[in-house]
């Protein structure tokens, strides 16, 4: 996911340990996530392989670090300010916004780095003939499928235009190029509470299936942003507002 900050974005507040740099760029991976990285490895099933279990850590959290550099190397090449990759739960760049469109290229720059993996992948016949792909169980027999079924996932579901996917950064930077701010962030927030709607539409024809509570979750994740966004968007529209009361020289217009 991409956060953006100030004019010269600074490492956010919290446990971040530095692991490595790529060029100029910092990597961060906070303390709750190394642990929880610890229990998955020691917590399996007594005498289970610990190679499947490396293996998809380590895919998984490849293909989210690349995604999120994805962000960062684009939002370099635009000539913006970028404060690291953080490896938290929710991973993210910490980026400059920058303009409408450049915050619409950083947004999608994720995404594509994930579908363009996954579709270097699905070039290799073992993965593009054999990919099993309405089996999720079986995504895991093979570290080729692994890493294209994380992948295409990841480039998927992040392109769905509501926040905080990227797809929704992006519908928010796409709006506010042919818009007043405030009204982008109005109709990104109606997008991200019809994504939520949609959600509980699926948790009703999956249920009683547990999935239903997966998308019940996401519905509501989807419309707390949605609502988050929306106040945005009216503060957006007191300072138009107020811009508007002014005159070129400075002074406030009479009402």
């Amino acid at each position: 996911m991409n956060a953006a900050s100030a004019r010269v974005p600074k490492k956010p507040a919290g446990l971040w340990i530095p692991v490595l740099k790529v060029g100029s760029i910092g990597i961060y991976v906070e303390g709750l996530v190394v642990l929880l990285v610890a229990f998955l490895l020691v917590g399996g099933e007594a005498g289970a392989p610990l190679g499947p279990r490396l293996g998809l850590i380590g895919i998984a959290l490849g293909s989210v670090l690349l995604h999120e550099l994805g962000h960062a190397v684009m939002a370099r090449l635009r000539g913006l300010k970028v404060g690291g990759v953080f490896l938290h739960l929710v991973p993210f760049a910490y980026v400059e916004r920058g303009s409408p469109r450049d915050e619409l290229r950083t947004a999608l720059a994720g995404p594509v780095t994930n579908l363009l993996i996954a579709g270097g992948l699905l070039a290799v016949p073992h993965v593009r003939e054999g990919f099993p792909w309405l089996e999720l169980e079986r995504w895991l027999d093979d570290p080729l499928w692994t890493a294209f079924g994380v992948n295409a996932l990841m480039g998927v579901l992040n392109l769905i235009p509501a926040l905080p996917a990227d797809g929704g950064r992006a519908l928010r930077a796409a709006l506010m190029l042919r818009m007043a701010p405030a009204k982008a962030y109005a109709l990104t927030a109606r997008a991200g509470t019809f994504t939520g709607a949609a959600c509980f539409f699926v948790a009703v024809l999956l249920w009683p299936n547990t999935d239903a509570y997966a998308a019940i979750v996401a519905g509501l994740f989807f419309i707390v942003v949605a609502w988050r966004e929306a106040k945005q968007g009216q503060i957006e529209r007191r300072r138009e507002r107020a811009k508007a009361k002014e005159a070129p020289n400075g002074r406030t217009l009479e009402a």
